[in-house]
């Protein structure tokens, strides 16, 4: 039909001339005004037969009468915000058949008045089993050369725009660390009904009963279901499908009762393509992350075992070495000269400024320590690792120095350098700290668990190589000093049992054992032996107290204690503790130690594991301090360790006494061994003794 009034003058009429889409003008009457050629490619009438004549001619009639009068709203309502909205409509074709169409409808104003464009695609042929199958075969190519679950996902709801016959659907995946159903992907027409590309909301929304049921949740006319709040969701049907652990799918429409039995069938195959794509990429994804974990173990397993001959390389050094400052070069040239490390230096604490001074190091960046003050505070911020380090004993890793907060001095500098990790591995041995070992490297995640561990184990050989320097310093030190020091506090020492058992204690002797603790003979006068006891058994340092005489008001006794304990330090520390005495008004403790050593690591020592103490005397000895000692070792050398039990067991118990204060068989008991093995012991002790003494004198 052709209409009798003239056709306004279009500016675009030549840029929609060839355009390969229907474009149609219409008129708030809701009468076409233009119609550019591909008009009559999709309809069968030419422009010039449809000009004039309502819209809704062309429509099919199913949406003819409800498309008709929202298209009339919208153009004869001047108060209604331009828009452009995106729909799919039946059509009807010149010769009859039925028209799947696309349509997107953009308000506009001309000279004062209200029209709408409508930009028409014909999708008739797509809804073609034929055209089904090509749409689900190209998805399956693109799903196999698809590298992420995002472009898995566009690839589906693409398809999905192409296969059903609303084009509103949408697919959402699960977020693990949000713990909810996140919109991935969705096709256009979603971003007209919703702001976030959910098509549902609220908490118990039925994509979410689907994806918890694994179940497929068809919802013929959202309206009819009490569950669904209307107001949340701008679908009247839906079709929602679990894609297993994946998330969901959702096919939607505008309408209800929209879907057919084919609609599901297609879903179905949509779906099960989308899953075994995701599950492809999850594998490779996981191949590539095992692969990835075993080239790092790879690396790290090779740093490990390059630090491992460089650690039986230091054994030799720290066996040879004889001063702590040769130790201390030593470890930092062999540590920065291994890879990855780039600056090695170990450190000791000041006792007296809490300041850790530098004593070696090796590498690039030498202007790192010149620039760097390090005092230890007694609760240092959360990221400075040489404070926990010297805290709390365990090795402080800063694996990404750029990365981590605060942003410190000692990162800053540390950045400046070209440093991105560092450890920090505390130095000792049987719990006492000699030092920190700190080590940077100039690249990220360099120190894993593994290398930690083996970092962690020099630092306690490096503790016994500086024990062991201590010791060989006080046995071969021809000078000594004596330090006497008062002790103000009692709580936590065995000083404690001169108030809270009564009594004075006095040190009769200390032998070292092989296990690291320390065998201690006192006396104690004036307190009941069984209080003693008891209160001992509730010291958790102290072990296998035995009362071994009770003798004029004086009982004698022996125990073991801890390695940590400030008795096995001081011998470890190459130390001879000469006397101890504890009144319920004072205690003394003195002391002699080598004229090499350092009486502040001492005073340290006492101060860390008594509290409160003062240095009140200290004298210097030109004879050497460890002469009885020698005597001592060598002796010792040609006694078996059961010999030597048995003699200081039996020398400490009163056994040499006169007369004697305990029998050979209460000795056997206290032993736990056959009398006659007691006195075959301390007969071969005496005879290895004696022939030092005699065959010295002959000599």
């Amino acid at each position: 039909m052709t209409s009798n009034s003239p056709s306004p003058e279009w500016d675009f009429e030549t840029l929609v001339q060839a355009a390969n889409a229907g474009i149609i003008a219409i008129s708030s009457d809701a009468t076409i005004q233009f119609a550019n050629p591909h008009v009559e490619d999709i309809f069968g009438y030419s422009p010039d037969e449809i000009l004039g004549e309502p819209f809704s001619m062309l429509l099919s009639d199913t949406d003819d009468e409800t498309d008709h009068r929202g298209i009339d709203t919208h153009l004869s309502d001047s108060t209604v915000e331009q828009t452009t909205a995106s729909v799919r409509l039946h059509g009807r074709h010149r010769d009859g058949h039925e028209l799947s169409l696309d349509v997107i409808f953009t308000e506009f104003e001309k000279d004062g008045s209200q029209y709408m464009s409508a930009i028409i695609r014909d999708r008739t042929d797509q809804q073609s089993p034929e055209r089904q199958l090509e749409a689900l075969n190209r998805l399956s190519q693109e799903h196999a050369a698809a590298d992420s679950s995002h472009s898995i996902c566009d690839s589906t709801v693409e398809t999905a725009d192409v296969l059903f016959e609303y084009p509103i659907a949408a697919v959402e995946l699960y977020d693990d660390e949000a713990g909810r159903l996140e919109p991935c992907s969705w096709t256009p027409t979603v971003e007209n009904l919703t702001t976030d590309g959910r098509l549902f909301s609220g908490d118990q929304s039925p994509t979410w009963a689907a994806f918890a049921q694994q179940e497929m949740e068809v919802i013929p006319d959202v309206s009819a279901r009490d569950d669904i709040d209307m107001a949340n969701t701008p679908l009247r049907a839906a079709l929602i499908l679990p894609i297993d652990s994946y998330g969901v799918f959702i096919v939607g429409a505008t309408d209800a009762h929209a879907f057919s039995e084919s609609d599901v069938s297609l879903l179905n195959l949509l779906v099960s393509n989308t899953y075994a794509a995701l599950e492809r990429i999850t594998r490779e994804s996981d191949l590539e992350d095992q692969k990835e974990q075993l080239e790092e173990q790879t690396q790290s397993l090779d740093r490990v075992q390059r630090l491992n001959t460089d650690i039986r390389d230091l054994t030799k050094v720290l066996t040879n070495s004889h001063t702590r400052a040769e130790i201390a070069e030593e470890v930092c040239a062999r540590l920065a000269a291994s890879e990855p490390y780039e600056f090695a230096w170990l450190g000791a604490l000041e006792p007296s400024s809490e300041e850790v001074l530098p004593e070696a190091s090796a590498g690039t960046g030498d202007t790192y320590l010149d620039e760097l003050t390090i005092i230890v505070a007694e609760e240092p911020t959360e990221h400075e690792p040489i404070g926990h380090a010297i805290h709390e004993r365990t090795p402080q890793v800063r694996n990404n120095i750029q990365q981590d907060p605060p942003f410190e001095p000692w990162r800053q500098s540390a950045i400046q350098h070209g440093y991105r990790s560092m450890i920090t591995v505390p130095v000792v041995y049987q719990d006492t700290l000699y030092g920190v070992l700190s080590l940077y490297a100039a690249e990220p995640n360099v120190f894993d668990q593994l290398e930690v561990a083996v970092l962690q184990e020099l630092g306690e050989m490096i503790g016994y190589a500086f024990n062991a320097e201590e010791r060989r310093q006080a046995f071969t030190s021809e000078q000594s000093i004596e330090l006497a020091f008062d002790v103000h506090e009692r709580t936590d020492s065995l000083f404690a049992m001169t108030t809270e058992v009564k009594g004075e204690f006095h040190l009769e002797n200390l032998v070292e054992r092989r296990d690291g603790r320390t065998t201690m003979f006192f006396a104690n006068k004036g307190c009941d032996p069984e209080e003693m006891v008891v209160w001992a058994e509730k010291q958790p340092y102290i072990s296998d107290l035995r009362l071994l005489t009770d003798r004029d008001e004086e009982c004698l006794f022996e125990c073991i204690l801890d390695e940590s304990t400030v008795w096995s330090q001081l011998l470890q520390r190459g130390a001879m503790v000469l006397d101890a005495i504890a009144t319920p008004d004072s205690t003394q403790i003195v002391i002699r130690i080598p004229q090499s050593a350092d009486p502040r690591t001492f005073d340290a020592l006492l101060e860390e594991r008594l509290g409160d103490v003062d240095l009140v005397a200290r004298r210097e000895y030109d004879e050497p301090i460890m002469t009885a000692q020698e005597f001592e070792a060598e002796y010792r050398e040609r006694l078996t360790e059961r010999q030597d039990e048995v003699l200081q067991t039996a020398y400490y118990a009163g056994y040499f006494e006169w007369p004697r204060a305990t029998k050979s068989a209460e000795l056997a008991d206290i032993l736990g061994i056959a009398q006659p093995t007691v006195s075959r012991h301390i007969r071969s002790s005496e005879e290895e003794f004696l022939s030092m003494v005699y065959e010295d004198e002959d000599e």
